[in-house]
Protein backbone atom coordinates (compact mmCIF):
# COMPACT_ATOMS: atom_id res chain seq x y z
CA UNK A 1 0.00 0.00 0.00
CA UNK A 2 2.95 2.51 1.06
CA UNK A 3 4.65 1.33 -2.26
CA UNK A 4 1.62 2.29 -4.08
CA UNK A 5 1.14 5.71 -2.68
CA UNK A 6 5.11 6.53 -3.80
CA UNK A 7 3.82 5.28 -7.36
CA UNK A 8 0.91 7.66 -7.06
CA UNK A 9 2.62 10.75 -6.04
CA UNK A 10 5.39 9.84 -8.92
CA UNK A 11 2.65 9.63 -11.65
CA UNK A 12 0.84 12.75 -10.60
CA UNK A 13 3.43 14.88 -10.01
CA UNK A 14 5.20 15.50 -13.49
CA UNK A 15 0.94 15.45 -14.66
CA UNK A 16 0.64 18.54 -13.13
CA UNK A 17 3.43 19.98 -13.83
CA UNK A 18 2.82 19.93 -17.46
CA UNK A 19 -0.68 20.69 -16.75
CA UNK A 20 0.42 24.23 -15.13
CA UNK A 21 4.12 24.87 -16.83
CA UNK A 22 5.39 25.56 -13.59
CA UNK A 23 7.51 23.29 -11.24
CA UNK A 24 6.35 23.34 -7.65
CA UNK A 25 9.91 22.81 -6.30
CA UNK A 26 11.44 26.34 -7.82
CA UNK A 27 11.70 28.86 -10.40
CA UNK A 28 9.34 28.47 -13.40
CA UNK A 29 7.90 30.34 -16.32
CA UNK A 30 4.44 30.68 -17.76
CA UNK A 31 3.81 31.64 -21.12
CA UNK A 32 0.76 33.82 -22.83
CA UNK A 33 -2.77 32.18 -21.25
CA UNK A 34 -4.23 32.29 -24.41
CA UNK A 35 -1.59 30.20 -26.16
CA UNK A 36 -0.41 26.78 -25.46
CA UNK A 37 1.84 26.42 -22.10
CA UNK A 38 4.02 23.86 -23.47
CA UNK A 39 7.41 23.70 -24.88
CA UNK A 40 7.50 26.18 -28.13
CA UNK A 41 7.28 24.64 -31.29
CA UNK A 42 6.99 25.92 -34.51
CA UNK A 43 3.38 24.23 -35.16
CA UNK A 44 2.41 26.16 -31.11
CA UNK A 45 0.31 28.69 -31.61
CA UNK A 46 2.24 31.39 -30.13
CA UNK A 47 5.12 30.18 -32.68
CA UNK A 48 3.02 31.16 -35.61
CA UNK A 49 5.90 33.42 -37.52
CA UNK A 50 5.11 36.73 -39.06
CA UNK A 51 4.83 37.26 -42.74
CA UNK A 52 5.54 40.40 -45.21
CA UNK A 53 5.17 40.40 -48.62
CA UNK A 54 6.59 43.48 -50.75
CA UNK A 55 6.39 43.21 -54.69
CA UNK A 56 8.96 45.02 -55.26
CA UNK A 57 11.50 43.00 -52.36
CA UNK A 58 10.13 39.74 -51.81
CA UNK A 59 9.03 38.13 -48.48
CA UNK A 60 9.89 38.24 -45.08
CA UNK A 61 9.53 35.25 -42.07
CA UNK A 62 10.00 36.31 -38.40
CA UNK A 63 9.63 33.41 -35.56
CA UNK A 64 10.18 33.86 -32.22
CA UNK A 65 12.56 31.38 -30.04
CA UNK A 66 11.62 29.10 -27.64
CA UNK A 67 11.93 30.17 -24.23
CA UNK A 68 14.16 27.91 -21.93
CA UNK A 69 15.21 28.26 -18.52
CA UNK A 70 18.81 29.37 -17.43
CA UNK A 71 21.42 27.98 -14.80
CA UNK A 72 20.72 29.91 -11.74
CA UNK A 73 22.92 32.09 -11.62
CA UNK A 74 23.80 32.64 -15.69
CA UNK A 75 24.94 30.57 -17.84
CA UNK A 76 29.06 30.94 -18.09
CA UNK A 77 29.59 33.27 -21.00
CA UNK A 78 26.80 35.87 -19.33
CA UNK A 79 29.08 35.55 -16.30
CA UNK A 80 31.77 36.16 -18.05
CA UNK A 81 30.68 39.13 -19.51
CA UNK A 82 29.87 40.75 -16.30
CA UNK A 83 33.25 40.01 -14.67
CA UNK A 84 34.83 41.69 -17.44
CA UNK A 85 32.82 44.45 -18.15
CA UNK A 86 33.70 47.67 -17.73
CA UNK A 87 31.08 47.82 -14.06
CA UNK A 88 33.71 45.57 -13.07
CA UNK A 89 36.62 47.43 -13.51
CA UNK A 90 34.89 49.98 -11.90
CA UNK A 91 34.57 48.02 -8.80
CA UNK A 92 31.35 46.07 -9.17
CA UNK A 93 31.09 42.46 -8.02
CA UNK A 94 28.88 39.24 -8.74
CA UNK A 95 28.02 36.59 -7.50
CA UNK A 96 25.56 33.72 -8.44
CA UNK A 97 22.61 33.08 -6.04
CA UNK A 98 22.57 29.54 -4.15
CA UNK A 99 19.04 28.76 -3.74
CA UNK A 100 16.13 29.44 -7.03
CA UNK A 101 13.67 31.65 -6.54
CA UNK A 102 10.59 30.22 -5.52
CA UNK A 103 8.03 32.74 -7.74
CA UNK A 104 7.91 32.77 -11.59
CA UNK A 105 7.83 34.69 -14.51
CA UNK A 106 4.50 35.41 -16.17
CA UNK A 107 5.04 36.10 -20.33
CA UNK A 108 1.98 37.98 -20.88
CA UNK A 109 2.64 38.64 -24.55
CA UNK A 110 5.44 37.26 -26.56
CA UNK A 111 5.18 37.72 -30.47
CA UNK A 112 7.14 38.17 -33.51
CA UNK A 113 6.99 40.84 -35.67
CA UNK A 114 7.57 41.70 -40.19
CA UNK A 115 6.30 44.79 -41.13
CA UNK A 116 6.21 47.90 -43.31
CA UNK A 117 4.06 50.52 -41.13
CA UNK A 118 5.36 53.04 -39.70
CA UNK A 119 8.59 52.02 -41.10
CA UNK A 120 10.44 48.07 -42.22
CA UNK A 121 10.78 46.17 -39.44
CA UNK A 122 11.40 42.87 -38.01
CA UNK A 123 11.55 41.78 -34.50
CA UNK A 124 10.14 40.66 -31.67
CA UNK A 125 8.01 41.51 -28.43
CA UNK A 126 8.02 40.23 -25.16
CA UNK A 127 6.29 41.48 -21.66
CA UNK A 128 7.07 39.73 -18.55
CA UNK A 129 5.52 40.24 -14.73
CA UNK A 130 8.06 39.07 -11.98
CA UNK A 131 5.41 37.02 -9.05
CA UNK A 132 7.42 36.34 -6.22
CA UNK A 133 7.08 34.35 -3.40
CA UNK A 134 6.39 37.51 -0.40
CA UNK A 135 9.06 35.96 2.32
CA UNK A 136 11.36 33.79 0.32
CA UNK A 137 11.77 35.86 -3.37
CA UNK A 138 13.58 39.16 -3.49
CA UNK A 139 11.49 42.01 -3.61
CA UNK A 140 11.86 46.11 -3.61
CA UNK A 141 13.77 48.89 -5.45
CA UNK A 142 17.07 46.78 -5.25
CA UNK A 143 15.71 44.32 -7.69
CA UNK A 144 16.44 45.10 -10.99
CA UNK A 145 16.75 42.58 -14.62
CA UNK A 146 20.12 42.42 -16.29
CA UNK A 147 19.85 41.31 -20.31
CA UNK A 148 22.65 40.43 -22.94
CA UNK A 149 21.98 40.23 -26.35
CA UNK A 150 23.79 38.24 -29.10
CA UNK A 151 23.31 38.97 -32.50
CA UNK A 152 24.55 39.34 -36.34
CA UNK A 153 23.52 42.99 -36.78
CA UNK A 154 24.66 45.19 -33.83
CA UNK A 155 23.23 48.31 -32.51
CA UNK A 156 24.41 50.71 -29.47
CA UNK A 157 22.57 52.08 -27.65
CA UNK A 158 23.25 55.78 -26.13
CA UNK A 159 20.87 58.05 -24.54
CA UNK A 160 20.06 60.25 -27.15
CA UNK A 161 19.15 56.83 -29.58
CA UNK A 162 20.01 53.90 -31.07
CA UNK A 163 23.10 53.50 -33.72
CA UNK A 164 22.98 50.94 -36.13
CA UNK A 165 26.45 49.10 -36.93
CA UNK A 166 25.19 47.54 -39.91
CA UNK A 167 24.10 43.81 -40.45
CA UNK A 168 26.85 41.90 -40.37
CA UNK A 169 28.24 43.30 -37.15
CA UNK A 170 28.06 40.95 -34.51
CA UNK A 171 27.20 41.96 -30.86
CA UNK A 172 27.41 40.30 -27.22
CA UNK A 173 26.81 42.57 -24.70
CA UNK A 174 25.14 43.55 -21.91
CA UNK A 175 21.87 45.33 -22.92
CA UNK A 176 21.53 48.68 -21.29
CA UNK A 177 19.65 51.79 -22.61
CA UNK A 178 23.07 53.87 -22.42
CA UNK A 179 25.87 51.27 -23.03
CA UNK A 180 28.63 54.05 -23.61
CA UNK A 181 28.08 55.14 -20.32
CA UNK A 182 31.22 53.87 -19.80
CA UNK A 183 34.22 56.18 -17.58
CA UNK A 184 35.24 58.88 -19.56
CA UNK A 185 32.20 58.63 -22.22
CA UNK A 186 29.82 61.87 -22.06
CA UNK A 187 27.02 61.27 -19.41
CA UNK A 188 24.35 63.93 -18.30
CA UNK A 189 24.98 64.42 -14.28
CA UNK A 190 21.57 62.86 -13.41
CA UNK A 191 22.31 59.78 -15.30
CA UNK A 192 23.24 56.42 -13.12
CA UNK A 193 25.72 54.05 -14.11
CA UNK A 194 24.68 50.92 -13.83
CA UNK A 195 24.21 47.40 -15.83
CA UNK A 196 20.53 47.02 -15.04
CA UNK A 197 17.94 47.55 -17.99
CA UNK A 198 15.68 48.87 -15.85
CA UNK A 199 17.68 51.89 -14.72
CA UNK A 200 16.54 54.46 -16.95
CA UNK A 201 14.57 52.52 -19.25
CA UNK A 202 10.58 53.08 -19.26
CA UNK A 203 10.03 50.11 -20.13
CA UNK A 204 10.77 47.81 -17.07
CA UNK A 205 10.54 48.24 -12.85
CA UNK A 206 11.38 45.23 -10.13
CA UNK A 207 8.08 43.84 -10.87
CA UNK A 208 7.60 43.93 -14.98
CA UNK A 209 9.93 43.88 -17.95
CA UNK A 210 9.53 44.77 -21.45
CA UNK A 211 11.69 44.55 -24.15
CA UNK A 212 10.52 45.32 -28.24
CA UNK A 213 13.83 44.35 -30.72
CA UNK A 214 13.84 45.42 -33.88
CA UNK A 215 16.01 45.42 -37.10
CA UNK A 216 15.31 47.81 -40.05
CA UNK A 217 16.59 45.92 -42.80
CA UNK A 218 14.22 43.39 -43.28
CA UNK A 219 15.93 42.28 -46.65
CA UNK A 220 18.90 40.95 -44.59
CA UNK A 221 18.73 37.56 -42.63
CA UNK A 222 18.68 37.91 -38.68
CA UNK A 223 19.80 35.75 -35.19
CA UNK A 224 18.76 38.08 -32.02
CA UNK A 225 18.79 35.57 -29.09
CA UNK A 226 18.67 37.59 -25.21
CA UNK A 227 19.43 35.72 -21.68
CA UNK A 228 17.36 38.07 -19.20
CA UNK A 229 17.74 37.73 -14.98
CA UNK A 230 16.36 38.78 -12.33
CA UNK A 231 19.30 40.14 -9.83
CA UNK A 232 19.63 41.75 -6.81
CA UNK A 233 21.54 44.53 -5.28
CA UNK A 234 22.32 43.43 -1.99
CA UNK A 235 25.02 46.17 -0.72
CA UNK A 236 26.42 48.96 -3.49
CA UNK A 237 27.74 47.36 -6.15
CA UNK A 238 26.99 44.02 -5.23
CA UNK A 239 24.66 41.72 -6.82
CA UNK A 240 23.20 38.82 -6.46
CA UNK A 241 22.17 36.98 -9.99
CA UNK A 242 19.09 35.07 -9.42
CA UNK A 243 17.32 32.66 -12.30
CA UNK A 244 17.09 33.74 -15.48
CA UNK A 245 15.59 32.76 -19.35
CA UNK A 246 16.75 32.58 -22.83
CA UNK A 247 14.01 34.36 -25.17
CA UNK A 248 14.76 35.95 -28.73
CA UNK A 249 14.04 35.57 -32.82
CA UNK A 250 15.14 35.25 -36.55
CA UNK A 251 13.84 36.17 -39.33
CA UNK A 252 14.53 34.56 -43.15
CA UNK A 253 14.28 36.92 -46.54
CA UNK A 254 13.10 35.25 -49.40
CA UNK A 255 13.34 37.24 -52.96
CA UNK A 256 10.34 37.27 -54.49
CA UNK A 257 9.15 36.45 -58.11
CA UNK A 258 10.00 38.68 -61.05
CA UNK A 259 6.56 41.25 -61.46
CA UNK A 260 5.33 41.84 -64.57
CA UNK A 261 6.91 45.43 -64.34
CA UNK A 262 8.51 47.68 -66.50
CA UNK A 263 12.02 49.11 -64.95
CA UNK A 264 13.79 52.88 -65.84
CA UNK A 265 16.82 53.81 -64.34
CA UNK A 266 18.45 56.98 -65.50
CA UNK A 267 21.75 58.53 -63.40
CA UNK A 268 21.90 61.98 -62.82
CA UNK A 269 24.19 64.56 -61.40
CA UNK A 270 23.41 66.90 -58.62
CA UNK A 271 24.99 70.06 -60.12
CA UNK A 272 22.24 72.02 -59.96
CA UNK A 273 19.44 72.56 -57.96
CA UNK A 274 16.89 70.10 -59.52
CA UNK A 275 17.24 67.63 -62.29
CA UNK A 276 13.52 67.03 -64.18
CA UNK A 277 13.22 63.26 -65.54
CA UNK A 278 10.33 62.20 -67.62
CA UNK A 279 8.65 58.75 -68.50
CA UNK A 280 5.83 58.31 -71.37
CA UNK A 281 4.16 56.05 -73.13
CA UNK A 282 2.65 54.21 -69.96
CA UNK A 283 -0.80 53.45 -69.17
CA UNK A 284 -2.19 55.92 -67.31
CA UNK A 285 -3.63 54.48 -63.43
CA UNK A 286 -1.04 52.17 -63.37
CA UNK A 287 0.86 52.73 -59.91
CA UNK A 288 4.73 53.24 -60.34
CA UNK A 289 7.62 53.47 -57.32
CA UNK A 290 10.28 55.58 -57.48
CA UNK A 291 13.54 55.80 -55.32
CA UNK A 292 16.90 57.23 -55.32
CA UNK A 293 20.59 56.07 -54.74
CA UNK A 294 23.40 57.92 -53.77
CA UNK A 295 25.85 55.62 -51.83
CA UNK A 296 28.10 55.44 -54.99
CA UNK A 297 31.79 54.72 -55.77
CA UNK A 298 32.21 58.03 -57.48
CA UNK A 299 30.97 60.37 -54.25
CA UNK A 300 33.12 61.59 -51.61
CA UNK A 301 30.30 63.54 -50.14
CA UNK A 302 27.02 61.62 -50.97
CA UNK A 303 23.88 64.55 -51.66
CA UNK A 304 21.05 64.36 -49.50
CA UNK A 305 18.17 64.18 -52.85
CA UNK A 306 14.38 65.24 -52.26
CA UNK A 307 12.48 63.33 -54.65
CA UNK A 308 9.28 65.04 -56.05
CA UNK A 309 6.61 63.86 -58.63
CA UNK A 310 4.02 66.31 -60.03
CA UNK A 311 1.25 64.19 -61.97
CA UNK A 312 -2.10 65.76 -62.08
CA UNK A 313 -1.77 68.64 -59.41
CA UNK A 314 -0.16 66.58 -56.90
CA UNK A 315 2.92 66.97 -55.71
CA UNK A 316 4.64 64.66 -53.26
CA UNK A 317 8.43 64.93 -51.00
CA UNK A 318 9.84 62.87 -49.48
CA UNK A 319 13.48 62.22 -47.95
CA UNK A 320 15.61 59.16 -46.54
CA UNK A 321 13.27 56.47 -47.46
CA UNK A 322 15.03 54.61 -49.73
CA UNK A 323 15.82 51.30 -49.55
CA UNK A 324 19.16 51.64 -51.11
CA UNK A 325 21.81 54.26 -50.43
CA UNK A 326 22.99 55.86 -46.90
CA UNK A 327 19.79 56.64 -45.58
CA UNK A 328 19.49 60.42 -47.22
CA UNK A 329 18.27 58.90 -49.94
CA UNK A 330 14.56 59.85 -50.95
CA UNK A 331 11.54 57.22 -52.45
CA UNK A 332 7.91 57.58 -53.29
CA UNK A 333 4.57 56.21 -55.21
CA UNK A 334 2.27 57.22 -57.18
CA UNK A 335 0.22 56.77 -60.09
CA UNK A 336 0.73 57.43 -63.86
CA UNK A 337 -0.78 60.61 -64.82
CA UNK A 338 -3.71 60.45 -67.86
CA UNK A 339 -1.17 61.47 -70.73
CA UNK A 340 0.68 58.53 -69.82
CA UNK A 341 3.47 59.87 -67.98
CA UNK A 342 5.62 60.39 -64.81
CA UNK A 343 7.45 63.69 -64.33
CA UNK A 344 9.80 63.03 -61.23
CA UNK A 345 11.85 65.91 -60.03
CA UNK A 346 15.13 64.72 -58.00
CA UNK A 347 16.77 68.27 -56.21
CA UNK A 348 19.38 68.63 -53.33
CA UNK A 349 18.20 69.21 -49.97
CA UNK A 350 19.51 72.68 -48.78
CA UNK A 351 21.79 72.92 -52.12
CA UNK A 352 24.83 75.05 -51.57
CA UNK A 353 24.70 74.81 -47.84
CA UNK A 354 25.56 71.07 -46.51
CA UNK A 355 28.64 70.48 -49.41
CA UNK A 356 26.46 67.63 -50.74
CA UNK A 357 25.11 69.05 -53.79
CA UNK A 358 27.49 68.37 -56.13
CA UNK A 359 27.47 64.26 -55.88
CA UNK A 360 25.87 61.48 -58.15
CA UNK A 361 22.48 59.63 -57.85
CA UNK A 362 20.86 57.15 -59.50
CA UNK A 363 16.88 57.14 -60.35
CA UNK A 364 15.26 54.04 -60.31
CA UNK A 365 11.04 54.05 -61.21
CA UNK A 366 9.40 50.86 -61.12
CA UNK A 367 5.76 50.54 -63.37
CA UNK A 368 3.41 47.69 -62.38
CA UNK A 369 0.37 46.50 -64.22
CA UNK A 370 -2.73 47.50 -61.68
CA UNK A 371 -3.10 43.76 -60.83
CA UNK A 372 0.27 43.66 -58.99
CA UNK A 373 0.20 47.48 -57.53
CA UNK A 374 1.66 47.39 -54.01
CA UNK A 375 -1.62 48.50 -52.33
CA UNK A 376 0.24 48.90 -48.97
CA UNK A 377 2.19 51.88 -50.03
CA UNK A 378 0.02 53.74 -52.17
CA UNK A 379 -1.79 56.52 -50.80
CA UNK A 380 -4.01 59.09 -52.56
CA UNK A 381 -6.26 60.08 -55.44
CA UNK A 382 -5.13 59.65 -58.94
CA UNK A 383 -1.90 60.98 -59.70
CA UNK A 384 -0.95 61.53 -56.08
CA UNK A 385 1.94 59.71 -54.31
CA UNK A 386 1.97 57.97 -51.15
CA UNK A 387 5.27 58.03 -48.83
CA UNK A 388 6.19 57.26 -45.76
CA UNK A 389 8.87 59.30 -43.82
CA UNK A 390 11.82 57.80 -41.43
CA UNK A 391 13.47 59.39 -38.37
CA UNK A 392 15.61 61.65 -40.08
CA UNK A 393 19.69 59.53 -39.92
CA UNK A 394 21.90 61.11 -37.75
CA UNK A 395 24.28 63.64 -38.98
CA UNK A 396 21.90 65.90 -41.69
CA UNK A 397 21.90 69.03 -39.38
CA UNK A 398 23.12 70.51 -36.56
CA UNK A 399 20.50 69.86 -34.55
CA UNK A 400 20.63 66.05 -35.17
CA UNK A 401 24.49 65.30 -35.36
CA UNK A 402 26.69 62.18 -35.55
CA UNK A 403 27.57 61.21 -31.50
CA UNK A 404 30.89 59.86 -31.16
CA UNK A 405 30.56 55.78 -31.37
CA UNK A 406 33.26 55.16 -28.41
CA UNK A 407 35.55 56.64 -26.04
CA UNK A 408 39.21 56.16 -25.02
CA UNK A 409 41.91 57.26 -22.95
CA UNK A 410 42.75 61.36 -22.41
CA UNK A 411 39.48 62.20 -23.08
CA UNK A 412 39.01 61.30 -26.88
CA UNK A 413 35.86 60.69 -28.35
CA UNK A 414 35.91 58.20 -30.93
CA UNK A 415 34.10 58.20 -34.79
CA UNK A 416 34.45 55.24 -36.16
CA UNK A 417 33.48 54.92 -39.66
CA UNK A 418 31.15 57.57 -40.26
CA UNK A 419 30.00 58.68 -43.39
CA UNK A 420 31.71 61.85 -44.69
CA UNK A 421 30.16 65.67 -44.95
CA UNK A 422 27.72 65.20 -41.91
CA UNK A 423 28.02 66.94 -38.83
CA UNK A 424 29.31 65.67 -35.52
CA UNK A 425 29.61 66.27 -32.19
CA UNK A 426 31.20 65.74 -28.45
CA UNK A 427 30.37 67.50 -25.80
CA UNK A 428 32.62 70.30 -24.58
CA UNK A 429 33.09 73.99 -23.20
CA UNK A 430 36.27 76.01 -24.30
CA UNK A 431 37.30 73.73 -27.47
CA UNK A 432 38.09 70.93 -29.11
CA UNK A 433 40.66 69.00 -30.71
CA UNK A 434 40.59 66.42 -34.09
CA UNK A 435 42.69 63.86 -34.93
CA UNK A 436 41.92 61.62 -37.96
CA UNK A 437 42.75 58.16 -37.66
CA UNK A 438 44.41 55.33 -39.85
CA UNK A 439 43.90 56.67 -43.27
CA UNK A 440 41.35 59.31 -42.82
CA UNK A 441 42.51 63.06 -43.58
CA UNK A 442 40.64 66.19 -43.38
CA UNK A 443 39.75 68.11 -46.14
CA UNK A 444 37.39 70.44 -45.50
CA UNK A 445 34.90 72.48 -42.86
CA UNK A 446 31.78 72.75 -44.38
CA UNK A 447 30.06 74.65 -42.00
CA UNK A 448 30.13 75.94 -38.56
CA UNK A 449 27.52 75.91 -36.15
CA UNK A 450 24.76 78.70 -35.47
CA UNK A 451 24.28 79.85 -32.33
CA UNK A 452 24.74 82.90 -29.90
CA UNK A 453 28.37 82.50 -30.19
CA UNK A 454 29.58 83.26 -33.58
CA UNK A 455 32.93 83.61 -34.36
CA UNK A 456 35.49 80.78 -33.82
CA UNK A 457 39.82 80.30 -34.57
CA UNK A 458 40.76 77.44 -36.23
CA UNK A 459 44.40 76.50 -36.16
CA UNK A 460 46.16 73.75 -37.47
CA UNK A 461 49.52 72.46 -34.87
CA UNK A 462 51.08 76.52 -34.38
CA UNK A 463 49.15 78.27 -37.04
CA UNK A 464 46.40 80.47 -36.41
CA UNK A 465 44.50 79.93 -39.97
CA UNK A 466 41.41 82.69 -39.09
CA UNK A 467 38.47 83.27 -37.07
CA UNK A 468 35.41 81.78 -39.22
CA UNK A 469 31.30 82.04 -38.95
CA UNK A 470 28.40 80.08 -39.04
CA UNK A 471 28.22 79.71 -43.06
CA UNK A 472 31.87 79.77 -43.29
CA UNK A 473 33.84 77.15 -45.30
CA UNK A 474 37.58 76.20 -44.79
CA UNK A 475 38.95 74.19 -47.08
CA UNK A 476 42.67 73.10 -46.19
CA UNK A 477 43.45 70.92 -49.17
CA UNK A 478 43.55 74.40 -50.62
CA UNK A 479 46.07 75.99 -48.23
CA UNK A 480 48.39 73.12 -47.03
CA UNK A 481 47.85 71.75 -50.73
CA UNK A 482 46.70 68.40 -48.91
CA UNK A 483 44.20 67.45 -46.31
CA UNK A 484 45.10 67.35 -42.14
CA UNK A 485 45.39 65.14 -39.74
CA UNK A 486 45.30 67.33 -36.50
CA UNK A 487 43.50 71.01 -35.98
CA UNK A 488 41.62 72.54 -32.96
CA UNK A 489 39.05 74.72 -32.83
CA UNK A 490 39.25 77.17 -29.58
CA UNK A 491 37.31 80.16 -28.49
CA UNK A 492 33.76 78.84 -28.02
CA UNK A 493 32.53 81.29 -25.82
CA UNK A 494 28.85 79.64 -25.21
CA UNK A 495 27.42 76.48 -26.42
CA UNK A 496 25.46 75.69 -29.33
CA UNK A 497 22.52 74.00 -27.83
CA UNK A 498 21.06 73.23 -24.81
CA UNK A 499 21.53 69.40 -24.39
CA UNK A 500 25.22 67.65 -24.74
CA UNK A 501 23.44 66.26 -28.72
CA UNK A 502 23.75 70.02 -29.70
CA UNK A 503 26.49 71.41 -27.89
CA UNK A 504 28.68 72.16 -30.64
CA UNK A 505 28.23 70.31 -33.84
CA UNK A 506 30.63 70.73 -36.60
CA UNK A 507 30.42 69.79 -40.11
CA UNK A 508 33.25 67.86 -41.46
CA UNK A 509 34.83 66.45 -45.27
CA UNK A 510 37.13 63.55 -45.69
CA UNK A 511 39.70 62.72 -48.24
CA UNK A 512 37.10 59.47 -48.89
CA UNK A 513 33.51 58.15 -48.22
CA UNK A 514 33.93 57.11 -44.80
CA UNK A 515 36.53 58.38 -42.41
CA UNK A 516 37.55 58.17 -38.49
CA UNK A 517 38.61 60.20 -36.46
CA UNK A 518 38.50 60.85 -32.88
CA UNK A 519 38.16 64.45 -30.59
CA UNK A 520 38.60 65.58 -27.16
CA UNK A 521 37.61 69.10 -25.27
CA UNK A 522 40.16 71.26 -24.15
CA UNK A 523 40.27 73.82 -21.55
CA UNK A 524 42.47 76.51 -22.27
CA UNK A 525 43.58 78.50 -25.29
CA UNK A 526 46.83 77.23 -27.43
CA UNK A 527 49.58 79.35 -28.35
CA UNK A 528 49.59 79.27 -31.91
CA UNK A 529 51.50 81.79 -34.17
CA UNK A 530 49.26 83.79 -36.58
CA UNK A 531 50.01 83.55 -40.06
CA UNK A 532 51.39 87.26 -40.71
CA UNK A 533 50.07 89.01 -43.59
CA UNK A 534 52.25 89.93 -46.66
CA UNK A 535 52.49 93.79 -45.61
CA UNK A 536 53.17 92.47 -41.97
CA UNK A 537 56.33 90.54 -43.75
CA UNK A 538 57.58 93.50 -46.39
CA UNK A 539 57.26 95.97 -42.89
CA UNK A 540 59.76 93.27 -40.86
CA UNK A 541 62.17 92.88 -43.93
CA UNK A 542 62.38 97.13 -43.96
CA UNK A 543 62.43 97.01 -39.99
CA UNK A 544 65.16 94.45 -40.07
CA UNK A 545 67.47 95.89 -42.81
CA UNK A 546 67.27 99.41 -41.18
CA UNK A 547 68.67 97.43 -38.17
CA UNK A 548 71.45 96.01 -39.41
CA UNK A 549 72.39 99.34 -41.34
CA UNK A 550 72.26 101.06 -37.62
CA UNK A 551 74.64 98.65 -36.61
CA UNK A 552 77.47 98.78 -39.17
CA UNK A 553 76.94 102.26 -38.80
CA UNK A 554 77.92 102.31 -35.28
CA UNK A 555 80.82 100.13 -35.84
CA UNK A 556 82.70 101.84 -38.33
CA UNK A 557 82.18 104.89 -36.09
CA UNK A 558 84.30 102.83 -33.57
CA UNK A 559 86.79 102.48 -35.93
CA UNK A 560 90.13 104.59 -35.15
Amino acid sequence: MQLRRYFLVLLTTPLLVALTGRSGWAFSFTLPSQQPSSPCTLSSLYCNPASYSDPNLGTVTTTIKPVSQLPLGGTNAFFNLLTSSVWAQEGWTFNKAQQNLQGYFDIKVYKPYAQRIPNYSVGANIQILYNPVIGQDPIGNNVHWIQRVVSNHGVTTPIQGPIDQGHGTSEDKIDVVEEQKKPGSITMPNQIFTPYYDTVSGLADSFRFEDFSTRPDITEDHNWYAELYLVQEIAPKTVVIHNGISWGWENIFTPGPPQPTQTFSSTLTAGSNENQHQINGLTPGNYFYAWTKNDLPSNQCNPNTYLTTYNNNSSWDDDDSSLVGDGFASALAGIVADDGTINLSVRAANPGGRGEDSGDYELYTTVYHPESAPPDIIVGSSGGGGVVFQRPRPGGTQQNPILPTSSSSGGWQIFNNVPGCRWYDPHTTYGFEFQALENTLFTEILDFPVGQDNRFTVSVADTILGEFSPGDRLNFVSLFGAGVSNFRITDIDTLIGNTKETAFPIQLAFNQQVGSFQMRAIEETPSPREIPEPTAIVGLFILGGWGIFQWRKIQKDKEP
